[in-house]
């Protein structure tokens, strides 16, 4: 099992497509169509604050903008947005502000002014009350605060359970419409730093070929080199018109479909961050929602100030479930496997590592006769107490070396209630699924003598990461 399955998915790019407003148009409109062109007024009214952000404006500019009265912009604004017209000036350029303090060494009176406030006592107040702490404070705390454009225009409107929208209030359903990108490929014989260093090869190009950076959005796409294991590709884009052309050899516009995507954020732009926003989304949030994983393209979006990216945002291709998996009782009998398990932060990579040295070293690698299990210490989410733990069964013929005969274990037989679903990571969502069935059944309860496992149930195509399926099993007994 390779790395990058056992670590989750860190993958690729997203797009926002560019809409006209709609002209509006007089009577015997339906509904429908009102909403909807009460919604491409308000976001034109957005998009002409984000155009003059850090300029003075007035209500009256905001309002022609929108070609509304300004009584009416007031009352669908907020009715849209959910925050008074004036409130989202203020957070945006307050989110602005708290972007240049961590990514510039510019006065706290320079970014007060550039950002807009008509004085520094004005933005001291507003600072305070969004982030909670004074610039200064700000610039060495360990928090991000985020406040980010709205478009109306992206949003799915979809129901969840309350439990599941409560837990994951970030997470948002989003339809792209088809794109084209400006596209570059970067290659690199090291996957360390491979994202940043796409970017900022990337974002050299765009200022050469006069695109501005201020409001470019830019996506990046890893890319699987199939003739070259040892080279690593990421693929990094920015939306354009399809029309587009330059002279630079290295650059292509390309289509991009447009699908369903579930968007989550990475509270800062470190890898470890990265990865544990990665998992929430796909193997916490994934299992629990009525979305199934889509077969377009894992996205994130670098978020960045002129060039310097302070986050991302992260987007899951999904699709609608036709069905939900059931829970299945199973008597299983006792077998026994390999352990490799490790302790603290980083087990699971060190788990992994472990795995791929002994099959290689062994012999085994690729041996289809291998079946690969999995478990970790659920309920214990972090802390050098943590553990996690890959097995493999070994052939009946094998005859284990000296060395390895004290790592031999035993899953013990009975009976385990059993979950089906595609490989998402650590499984946690199916995890959770699985102790709730048991947390509200009246015969079973959870058998706390025995440890919990998963069987990984290999995919029939090349495509493993997509295909491979894992049975989460936890041990029941019948309550007395």
């Amino acid at each position: 099992m390779s790395q990058s399955t056992q670590q989750l998915i860190k993958k690729d790019i997203f797009f926002q497509s560019e809409f006209d407003m709609m002209e509006l148009r007089a009577p015997t409109l339906t509904g429908k169509q009102v909403e909807m062109e009460t919604v491409h007024a308000v976001q034109s009214a957005i998009d002409f604050m984000e155009d003059h952000l850090y300029e003075p404006l007035t209500l009256d500019q905001i309002a022609d903008a929108a070609y509304m009265s300004l009584p009416n912009l007031y009352r669908s604004f907020y009715a849209l947005t959910g925050h008074p017209l004036k409130e989202y000036m203020r957070k945006r350029r307050t989110h602005q502000a708290a972007v240049t303090i961590r990514v510039s060494d510019l006065s706290i009176l320079e970014i007060a002014y550039a950002c807009g406030f008509e004085s520094y006592e004005a933005f001291i107040k507003c600072f305070k009350k969004y982030t909670g702490l004074t610039p200064g404070t700000y610039r060495k705390a360990a928090i991000y605060f985020s406040f980010e454009r709205i478009n109306l225009l992206e949003n799915v409107v979809y129901k969840e359970d309350r439990s599941l929208s409560e837990r994951y209030p970030d997470v948002k359903v989003i339809r792209m419409e088809k794109t084209f990108m400006l596209t570059y490929l970067h290659a690199s014989t090291e996957r360390a730093g491979l994202e940043e260093e796409a970017f900022r090869h990337f974002t050299e190009k765009l200022k050469r070929i006069g695109i501005p950076l201020a409001k470019a959005r830019v996506y990046g796409s890893n890319v699987e080199d199939i003739g070259q294991p040892d080279r690593y590709l990421y693929q990094i884009m920015t939306p354009v018109a399809e029309a587009f052309s330059c002279e630079a050899t290295d650059l292509h516009v390309l289509p991009l479909e447009g699908s369903l995507y579930a968007v989550g954020r990475s509270p800062a732009g470190t890898p470890d961050s990265i990865l544990s926003a990665w998992n929430q989304l796909l193997a916490e949030w994934l299992p629990k929602s009525t979305f199934a994983l889509g077969p377009a393209a894992f996205m994130e979006e670098f978020l960045h100030d002129h060039g310097k990216p302070y986050r991302m945002k992260l987007l899951l291709p999904v699709i609608r479930k036709t069905q939900q998996p059931n829970i299945e009782r199973k008597q299983l009998p006792s077998f026994s496997f390999l352990s490799f398990r490790t302790y603290g932060p980083t087990s699971v990579t060190l788990s992994d590592e472990w795995l791929n040295r002994w099959l290689l070293e062994r012999g085994f690698a690729g041996d289809q006769r291998i079946q690969l299990f999995m478990s970790w210490s659920y309920g214990l989410l972090s802390g050098e107490e943590y553990w996690y733990e890959l097995g493999i069964s070994l052939p009946t013929n094998y005859i284990t070396a000296l060395e390895d005969q004290d790592r031999i274990k035993h899953w013990q037989e009975g009976e385990y209630a059993c979950l089906t679903a595609y490989a998402y990571g650590a499984m946690t969502g199916v995890l959770d699924q699985l102790y709730s069935w048991v947390s509200h059944n009246e015969f079973y309860k959870w058998d706390e003598s025995r440890q919990w496992f998963a069987k990984y149930i290999p995919g029939e195509t090349s495509d493993l990461e997509r295909t491979t399926k894992i049975e989460c099993c936890i041990p029941i007994r019948r309550c007395e």
